[in-house]
């Protein structure tokens, strides 16, 4: 009599994530705490956090390319990502980190159940797709991929800029991923990136480039519909 047998189940895929913090500072403490939340409710068992602080290492921070703080970097699975800021936005971190879709509804393992639910609360699928709605309002989710090449004077200017600009219009609401195109070529290729830095915006669509590094604010405000155009002269009006 033969017997079946069913074949080895394969290991579950291991996350090796490394958070850049400067410091014990409260912005480094709330990244490492949202972090660590995120990790045991998505991945359970299956990851390691490593920490490197730039003030007791900061030789690690050229290796990772890391220009601005706290940063996390996915090393496994490949490719690398990053994530810039305190992580406070599950969905945008998720969505980050290829841990969820965008507008994939929340899985019901590991959502936390409320014995008193408020009737008039929004459901977990109706929140998600709120903060996902494509409409510009205030709650609208940035997701941003800015390639650059190398830590170049430019790149190093493009990344301030930008995340000086995001931490004022976009506080809380986008997901800023950092490429550097001599480790990751085909993610350039992907993007048909000919030129850095180059800002992606991929959420909210549509998609948007913008080329340069990042100092004209005003430009970048508009093409990121974060700001009306100026209105143009009336012809009509001239003399």
């Amino acid at each position: 009599m033969l017997m079946s047998t069913s074949p080895p189940t394969p290991a579950p895929e291991r996350w090796v994530l490394r958070l850049y913090i400067c410091g014990h500072t409260q912005k480094s403490s709330l990244a490492l705490a949202n972090l660590k939340r995120i990790c045991q409710e998505h991945l359970a068992g299956r990851y390691e956090i490593d920490v490197v602080d730039l003030k007791t290492h900061p030789n690690l921070a050229a290796g990772d390319q890391i220009m601005a703080i706290p940063t996390l970097v996915r090393i496994l699975p490949r490719p690398i990502k990053k994530l810039i800021g305190e992580l406070t936005s599950e969905v945008r971190v998720l969505i980050g980190l290829d841990l969820r879709p965008r507008g994939a509804p929340p899985d019901p393992s590991t959502s936390t159940m409320n014995p008193h639910p408020d009737p008039t609360a929004p459901s977990p699928t109706q929140a998600e797709a709120e903060a996902t709605n494509e409409t510009e309002t205030d709650e609208t989710p940035y997701v941003l991929r800015l390639y650059i090449a190398g830590m170049t004077t430019r790149s190093t200017l493009a990344v301030q800029n930008l995340r000086k600009l995001c931490e004022e219009h976009l506080h809380g609401r986008y997901t800023l991923e950092v490429i550097d195109i001599y480790q990751q070529p085909l993610l350039a290729e992907g993007d048909q990136v000919m030129a850095v830095p180059t800002l992606i915006r991929k959420l909210p669509e549509p998609i948007r480039r913008f080329v340069g590094d990042m100092s004209d604010t005003q430009r970048l405000l508009v093409g990121l519909d974060l700001r009306a155009a100026p209105a143009l002269p009336d012809a009509a009006h001239k003399h």
